[in-house]
């Protein structure tokens, strides 16, 4: 099968063939990714943009709307570092040929090129080294060859020398005797186009296992903690400008695609106040956010056996999931079109700003891909992964997670039949287990008896945000409005809420929680609010008189139970004693 031009099912298959190929080498890259951090997802990365490249593309009558459609399926499934200088190498090949309807050697032969200058161009800071070096020297094959099979054998042939040669380029690969991830992900790109074009084969080849993932002996510092991405729809700058204007912001700043759909990627802090910013610049289409360093804890040889996961909707200090390695999964909220992710893209305090002018609010549990993302990659770390949801009464998180959890058998799911406050007590439980050696079959057993014995008491400031989200009717909401209503809401044994007392005072609603609170021997309980945090320490300070317990902490509550408890709302979570009567 000599070529001496594409049309656009060839180029197609070509690509494919490349995409198919690196798929195969996802664990293998995964295990040696140390650059720019070692967080061990490199492959995963590059796999998921291949497999959405497989996914959604299409071919065409013309390379140029081949072309265009690969490089929009890339920017769709970029993910990280490597994935977003992947697509704009793509974008430039289809910059090059836009508008042609074959690509002769010369033609291809530019549009790469043009790939490579983008790819750099990407990138506030280049590092040579990395995929880009080998994007670069592969490509160093003047187009004198009578076929486009021998073009791309022989630049596959330097990629494979260049990959090489990372290792003595870039001092944290020299350190750790491996070759950069990004760069093997893109020589085995080439090696799956130069297969098909040789052979006609296209497919998935798993590459042999490797081992374990390196023990890194040197890596890079996380300046900032958050990867943080999101696709601008219709920006207002060109990416150059748009990178310009976020290179404060954070680091490893990569801007890939066109105004009208645009990938952007950095390294920061404050991914909230980055989502913000972004807004500003235009409409935000998808946004991802990883924990970069509950990653490199999954990758440490003194982890637990057992992940523990929840949803953001568990109330707990930042602090005590840091010290626990809980990881979290992030439930969709929407405020007047503009969609965040639960305690990650918005923080408790923007929120409750954000609730006092937003028209519409509500909520989504995490996408499909979501939980694919997050659970494949602890999967491959973890003997056992625990997911602690809200209660499945109130969310469809539980359902959506059982659906992965029927097909990975390390996984399980246990509905708290809770929220707030009294779902991270759970939470944070479940954790101490896991850290102290404690078998997953253990903890589920542990647990639940935990759970039954936990409670939580919410005294609300006003139901005008229950009746906004549809929780109670229009007529109670008025009628508790006209009495002056301050009721106190739980929820019940089937995790339904319910409303336990009608007060009519604030005073009346929390003497009334405090009685419930002291009505038996404590174990532990701790106090959340809806920016209401003089109060909230109040109420700790009578539950510590009334229990003799001081509480395991005072914190926000998630804007997601904020949207409905509503701004000045109190609750006390409380676990009562074993056998406490």
């Amino acid at each position: 099968m000599e070529l001496t031009r594409f049309d656009g099912y060839a180029l197609y298959r070509t690509l494919i063939a490349g995409a198919k190929r690196l798929i195969g080498e996802r664990m293998a890259l995964n295990k040696i990714n140390v650059f720019p951090v070692a967080d061990g997802d490199t492959g995963s990365n590059l796999s998921f943009q291949m497999q959405t490249i497989i996914d959604e593309s299409k071919p065409g009558d013309t390379v140029s709307a081949t072309m265009e459609s690969i490089a929009s399926a890339a920017m769709s499934g970029s993910r990280g570092n490597s994935g977003i200088i992947f697509t704009e190498y793509l974008n430039g090949l289809y910059e090059t040929l836009k508008g042609k309807v074959v690509a002769t050697l010369d033609d291809f032969a530019a549009a790469v090129k043009s790939g490579v200058k983008k790819a750099y161009l990407a990138l506030a800071k280049p590092v040579e080294g990395t995929i880009l070096t080998v994007l670069r020297k592969a490509f160093l094959v003047e187009a004198k060859h009578a076929t486009i099979n021998e073009y791309i054998a022989k630049s596959y042939e330097r990629a494979k020398v260049a990959l090489i040669e990372t290792t003595s380029e870039l001092e944290v690969l020299r350190i750790n005797g491996v070759v950069d991830a990004g760069a093997q992900g893109f020589t085995v790109f080439l090696e799956g186009m130069h297969h098909y074009l040789s052979t006609g084969e296209s497919e998935i080849i798993v590459a042999p296992d490797s081992g374990s993932f390196i023990a890194v002996t040197h890596g890079e510092s996380i300046e900032e903690r958050y990867c943080t991405e999101a696709i601008l729809i219709d920006a207002d700058g060109e990416p150059a400008a748009i990178r310009a204007a976020f290179a404060a912001d954070g680091s490893s700043v990569i801007v890939a695609g066109r105004r009208d759909r645009m990938r952007i990627h950095i390294h920061t802090d404050r991914p909230d106040l980055v989502f913000q910013k972004l807004a500003q610049h235009g409409r935000i289409a998808e946004q991802k956010v990883d924990d970069m360093v509950r990653q490199l804890e999954a990758l440490a040889p003194d982890r637990p056996a057992v992940a523990i996961v929840t949803d953001s909707i568990a109330d707990l200090p930042a602090a005590m999931m840091d010290d626990l390695q809980i990881h979290m999964l992030p439930i969709g909220l929407l405020a007047d079109g503009t969609a965040y992710l639960d305690k990650v893209t918005i923080s408790a305090a923007t929120f409750y700003d954000l609730m006092k002018t937003a028209k519409e609010t509500s909520s989504s549990q995490p996408s499909t891909k979501q939980i694919a993302r997050l659970l494949d990659f602890l999967g491959e770390h973890y003997r056992d992964i625990l997911v602690f949801t809200v209660s499945g009464a109130m969310s469809g998180t539980s359902a959506a997670v059982r659906q992965y959890a029927e097909n990975n058998a390390n996984v399980t799911v246990f509905d708290t039949l809770l929220n707030s406050g009294a779902q991270g007590l759970v939470v944070r439980k479940a954790a101490e287990l896991a850290r102290n050696g404690v078998s997953a079959a253990e903890i589920l057993r542990d647990i639940t008896a935990f759970r039954d014995r936990t409670k939580i008491y919410v005294g609300v400031a006003t139901l005008k945000y229950m009746v906004k989200q549809g929780r109670i009717s229009k007529m109670t909401g008025l009628a508790a409005k006209i009495l002056n209503m301050k009721p106190v809401v739980s929820i019940d044994e089937q995790g339904k809420g319910s409303i336990l007392h009608k007060a009519f005072s604030r005073r009346g609603a929390f003497r009334y929680i405090l009685d419930l609170v002291a009505a038996k021997p404590v174990e532990n309980y701790a106090v959340v609010h809806a920016g209401a945090p003089d109060l909230a320490r109040k109420i700790a300070a009578d539950c510590r008189k009334a229990t003799g317990k001081e509480p395991l902490y005072i914190d926000s509550i998630s804007p997601i139970v904020a949207m409905n408890a509503g701004i000045g709302a109190v609750a006390v979570a409380v676990t009562y004693a074993e056998g406490g009567n």
